[in-house]
């Protein structure tokens, strides 16, 4: 049973044609519509503007542009081709990338009840995010092959202080003792002492936890103990924190360098006390 519909008395029953227009032009994409013959008969503003082509007298009546050889012309004569073989076979195409005037679109044609809807979906944007992406991807590879093979330590850690990155220099020092450990328990777990070798690093002294407030942190002189292995070496420290572009601390990267190992001060013998008692 048809649903009834309440129209104001003074407004006028709208042609199909214009109906059908108003839809493809509500389209943000380029939009052709096409016959068996690939006759153009309908072409949205979008598709105008693409191929440079003279639109109908009245927006919303059906009209004949040509073929679709003349409407697209010799430089995309070629996607005349693709669409021609495509038609002549039955088939749609869905998701075909192709190069328009230097922009990129994804190609779309499937037959409808009484045409063929040929639809351009303009993606330079994407694949341009895409592409940056993956030169980012190149980039940061290499940037971190180059901090691996860098003759002293190298760690960055996010705004949790959750570490992200540890290069080889750091890994064999320490080992994996820092990975697991809270940033808090850091001089604990990896053995970070204070310039005389015995003091752990604490409040004031502590590197990352300095430069995740904001600070910058240049060549503290610390001890280096790693507690399973028991070597010792004396390092400068630094550390500095990564902003974004409302100026939030987002990260922190530390670099530390050996100066020389670490030889605790010798105990006065029993011998020396004795001397000294003589005396």
């Amino acid at each position: 049973m048809p649903i009834p519909v309440m129209k104001r008395p003074d407004a006028p029953v709208e042609p199909s044609g214009a109906l059908f227009a108003d839809l493809l032009e509500s389209s943000g994409y380029p939009v052709l519509v096409l016959d068996s013959a690939l006759r153009v008969h309908h072409a949205n503003e979008k598709a105008l503007g693409l191929f440079k082509a003279e639109g109908p007298a009245r927006p919303g009546q059906d009209c004949e542009f040509g073929s679709l050889g003349e409407y697209l012309g010799e430089t995309a004569s070629w996607l005349c081709e693709i669409v021609a073989k495509a038609v002549d076979e039955g088939t749609s195409l869905k998701r075909k990338d192709v190069s328009i005037g230097g922009d990129a679109y994804s190609l779309s044609l499937h037959r409808g009840e009484a045409a063929w809807i040929l639809r351009l979906r303009p993606v330079t944007r994407e694949l341009s995010l895409e592409y940056q992406a993956k030169r980012y991807r190149a980039h940061r590879d290499i940037l971190l092959e180059a901090m691996d093979g860098i003759e002293g330590s190298i760690v960055i850690v996010d705004a949790g202080g959750r570490i992200r990155f540890m290069n080889r220099f750091t890994r064999k020092h320490v080992g994996d003792l820092m990975r697991d450990a809270d940033i808090a328990s850091w001089p604990e777990a990896a053995g970070f002492y204070r310039e005389d070798g015995v003091t752990l690093l604490d409040g004031p002294h502590r590197i990352f936890p300095r430069a995740l407030e904001g600070k910058t942190v240049i060549d503290q002189p610390i001890v280096i103990r790693n507690e399973i292995t028991g070597e010792a070496i004396r390092a400068r420290a630094s550390a500095a924190p990564v902003f974004d572009e409302k100026g939030r601390v987002v990260s922190a990267i530390g670099w530390f360098h050996r100066v020389g190992v670490f030889e605790p001060p010798l105990a006065t013998s029993n011998v020396t006390k004795l001397d000294d008692k003589r005396e």
